[in-house]
């Protein structure tokens, strides 16, 4: 197996492989069901930071701190093509939707966009002034997000390569974003404490969830039938789940879970009509500025007469 660091590690669309990359230079696939070692795709020169499945499955890209991205054929383990511009660490690579491009972001302060196969550089997109952190996709594939060290996360138009967007507001490096399942949002986490969330055709900042107990690092939106929620994972050792709910006067957001609770801040949050909470939860979420009043918890004479009510 791997010889050091595993950095990265991505399921392919079918669920039957895994692929890992390592600060061993190499890029590992397995066998999802046994485990077994498929293949070590050697090539990189440095430390891999980035691996992904292209949508269809049949592509892996990998990027490296020796400035490249490589392109394999996942099911032989064949290089295909090797992606050369970039100047300094490949820090993130990512898919559009179609498969048919692939957007590679670089501590040389740009983000590349390349033809996925042909290996041909399409756009090179100059805007951030420090490090690119991350780097999506909008649902469509229409529109690229990137973020930096810089505070800022830009938007750009994925066909011409042009800056449509600046988003402000963060007060340090934006370590994380990802569009909305609708591709209307966008969130972006910060080492602001903060996790903000963006209107796209506006451009504005439409809520602000503050008070992490340290660097807000990831953030994942779902759709589900009983409602739009976004997870968020913080340098405090927290996992979040909030739900995001647009209303007439703007976007409320309501937590709904925490994996832990000392040390919690949610001032401004809204527990409205959230389940299951103590009356000592319920108080201490208060004091730390939560605004709204939780559902009722039964006690265990209530529960035992809407059983009988329900029999």
């Amino acid at each position: 197996g791997h010889t050091s660091i595993v950095r990265s590690v991505v399921y392919s669309p079918s669920g039957q492989q895994i692929a890992s990359g390592s600060s061993d230079q190499m890029v590992r696939v397995w066998d999802a069901q046994t485990g077994v070692l498929a293949h070590t795709l050697q090539g990189h020169t440095s430390i891999v930071r980035s691996v992904v499945y292209s949508p269809s499955g049949q592509q892996i890209a990998s990027s490296s701190e020796d400035a490249t991205v490589r392109l394999w054929d996942a099911q032989t383990g064949a290089l295909a093509h090797i992606l050369q511009g970039h100047t300094s660490i490949v820090r993130r690579v990512v898919y559009s939707p179609s498969g048919q491009q692939i957007a590679s972001g670089s501590d040389d302060r740009t983000v590349r966009l390349w033809d996925a196969q042909t290996g041909a550089l399409a756009h090179t997109l100059r805007g951030h002034t420090c490090y690119v952190r991350s780097v999506a996709y909008s649902p469509s594939g229409q529109q690229i997000a990137s973020s930096s060290y810089g505070k800022t996360v830009l938007l750009w138009d994925a066909q011409t390569g042009d800056l449509a967007r600046t988003l402000q507001g963060h007060t340090s490096t934006v370590i994380s974003v990802v569009y909305s399942p609708s591709g209307q949002q966008i969130a972006s986490a910060s080492s602001d404490n903060t996790v903000r969330l963006w209107d796209i055709t506006s451009g504005q900042c439409v809520a602000v969830i503050r008070d992490f107990g340290g660097a807000a690092i990831s953030v994942a939106w779902r759709v589900t039938p009983t409602g739009t929620y976004l997870a968020t994972g913080c340098a405090d050792h927290s996992v979040r789940l909030w739900q995001i709910t647009e209303k007439k006067e703007g976007y409320q957001v309501r937590l709904h879970w925490s994996s832990m609770h000392h040390g919690l801040a949610v001032s401004n949050t809204s527990i409205q009509g959230v389940q299951g909470l103590s009356r000592m939860n319920q108080r201490l979420l208060q004091q730390r500025g939560a605004v709204g009043k939780p559902s009722p918890s039964l006690n265990l004479h209530e529960a035992s007469k809407n059983i009988v009510r329900l029999s």
